[in-house]
């Protein structure tokens, strides 16, 4: 940082020995019209203080003098940067810069109702600061002496400038606040344009505004699945929110659909694909599995079938061998899975015209054997807006359901799909939305509450809920109840039990731990194949 010294008393033509002392002080020498450097220090303001007043005659001051003085001191603040005054500040003072550039340093303010001029001289080099400020006050002043036949002001110097030592350019805290501030109207700003141009559904409780359905299941975003069998939460993670999630949307499908002897067969689609129908329509299904109906998947989208990798199940034969065949075996094209009560029917071969063979009264009547076979018939249709596949599928089945994505389905698509369903005159149940976010998702208390709610403290508590004596004798009661209850022919074409009736007839699914002999727990939920240790209930 060069040396400041006091400048206040070169106010008139510098000498040699004082061009020395500035020299010395480090202020920068160049000759005039030469590009003055920036320099890397902070900026500091000097200050030469100035009072005009007003040329009159002896006797006492009046207010009209006062106030004719204000009025020359305005006048005077432009008279200070004219070419001439600076001209002269550059060569009595030997600065280092042409007019322009002096000019460019230089502000005159008259503060309101005063009689006083600032001039203020701007510099990284405190003594060339007031330098700059004290010369062109003073040559200011001979240019005023020179003309004061034609001004009728006298200016005279009040104060005059020293150093600077408190920069006032850059101000880092000022700065650095207006920067923040400027960053985060920008950034509100960047999300509000976002959130205005993003259209798509984002909670539950748009897509039931959008929609005017009932949001039947939410679903939060589990990990990302290794394989494609994975994806069957229900049944690989039963402890789960997801899972329970999963369950909820088969409580609230039931009631609103009234699955029963009449109504059975769901027609299960989506605005698009990649939002999660067939993911859905195989997680439905094991969870009716385990709620002891039977449950028949049937893939119908032939377009791009997907369902028999989640099953792990042969795509060689399925409903297009049915739909084209003379006389279709039903029993060929029905497989059973490793799932509890869960079978299905893969698409089988692609063909040219799935349209058409979905619309034909051979799919109405395969249908119809289904119905008669199975208590629940989900089918797994392509999206809606896609194709019109969905569309023809609506008019034969009991009740839709469509299948959301969250920060994916837009809401234009949605009304869309909710209209195109609406004109087959089946009743759509609701909306299942996935990938919600976990604060969004009706189970979120799962995270904490849910999963210790279901967990088995230890072994000797696990022993004692339920071992394989007590099934064998679960089983005898069953046999001897079992001309109380419904029938297997009830089952197969009366409406779907409930929790008591299943009980009552000994039928309900253990959703337990098996305790072998050693006391080693099995877990009893679908497995993907049985255990010589054990059995599945």
């Amino acid at each position: 940082m060069p040396l400041a010294i006091d400048v206040s008393n070169f106010t008139g033509p510098i000498d040699g020995a004082q061009a020395s002392a500035l020299h010395a002080a480090g202020v920068r020498r160049a000759v005039v019209g030469t590009q003055y450097p920036p320099s890397p220090y902070p900026a500091g303001c000097a200050t030469t203080t100035l009072l005009v007043v007003q040329r009159q005659a002896e006797g006492a001051v009046q207010l009209n003098d006062i106030q004719t003085a204000e009025r020359l001191a305005n006048t005077f603040s432009r008279l200070v940067t004219i070419r001439p005054v600076m001209e002269q500040a550059i060569s009595d003072g030997r600065l280092p810069f042409t007019p322009e550039e002096l000019e460019e340093r230089i502000s005159v303010r008259n503060p309101v109702s005063t009689q006083l001029l600032e001039v203020s001289a701007v510099s990284s080099d405190p003594a060339l600061a007031a330098l700059m400020a004290n010369t062109v006050a003073t040559s200011f002043i001979s240019s005023n002496q020179a003309n004061l036949s034609n001004r009728p002001g006298l200016v005279s110097v009040v104060e005059r400038a020293e150093a600077p030592f408190n920069p006032v350019s850059p101000r880092k805290t000022l700065n650095a606040g207006l920067g923040a501030v400027a960053l985060l109207l920008v950034t509100v700003g960047a999300v509000m344009l976002l959130e205005y141009l993003d259209d798509t559904v984002k909670s539950p409780e748009q897509a039931s505004e959008v929609s005017g359905l009932p949001t039947l299941g939410r679903i939060e975003q589990f990990e990302k699945s290794r394989t494609t069998r994975d994806q069957l939460q229900a049944a690989h993670r039963p402890r789960s929110t997801v899972a329970e999630a999963y369950r909820a949307a088969r409580t609230n499908l039931s009631y609103a659909i009234d699955l029963g002897r009449d109504r059975r067969l769901v027609l299960v689609t989506s605005p698009g694909p990649g939002e999660g129908k067939t993911t859905t329509v195989a997680n439905l299904a094991v969870v009716f599995g385990l709620a002891g109906h039977r449950v028949c998947v049937v893939d119908t989208d032939l377009r791009r079938p997907t369902l028999h990798r989640l099953f792990g199940l042969d795509n060689q034969e399925g409903l297009t061998n049915l739909l084209l065949a003379r006389e279709p075996e039903l029993d060929r094209a029905i497989q059973r899975t490793v799932y509890t009560n869960v079978s299905a029917v893969t698409s089988g071969p692609l063909p040219p015209n799935p349209s058409e063979l979905l619309g034909s009264a051979r799919m109405q009547e395969i249908l119809e054997r289904l119905k008669a076979r199975f208590d629940v018939v989900l089918l797994d249709s392509p999206p809606a807006l896609v194709v019109t596949d969905a569309s023809v599928l609506a008019t034969l089945a009991d009740g839709l359901l469509i299948v959301t994505r969250a920060h994916h389905t837009r809401t234009q698509q949605l009304r869309a799909t909710v209209e195109e369903l609406a004109q087959s005159g089946r009743p759509i149940a609701g909306i299942i939305i996935n990938r919600v976010a976990s604060r969004d998702a009706y189970y979120y208390y799962g995270r904490g509450y849910g999963r210790a709610y279901g967990e088995v403290p230890d072994r000797e508590t696990a022993a004692e809920r339920l071992r394989v004596g007590d099934l064998t004798a679960t089983t005898n009661e069953t046999a001897a109840t079992s001309t109380s209850g419904p029938s297997n022919g009830d089952l197969g074409a009366g409406s779907l039990w409930s929790r008591d009736d299943a009980r009552e007839a000994g039928r309900e699914p253990v959703a337990a731990a098996v305790v072998l002999d050693d006391d080693e727990p099995l877990d009893a939920e679908p497995l993907d194949g049985d255990d010589d240790r054990g059995r599945r209930v």
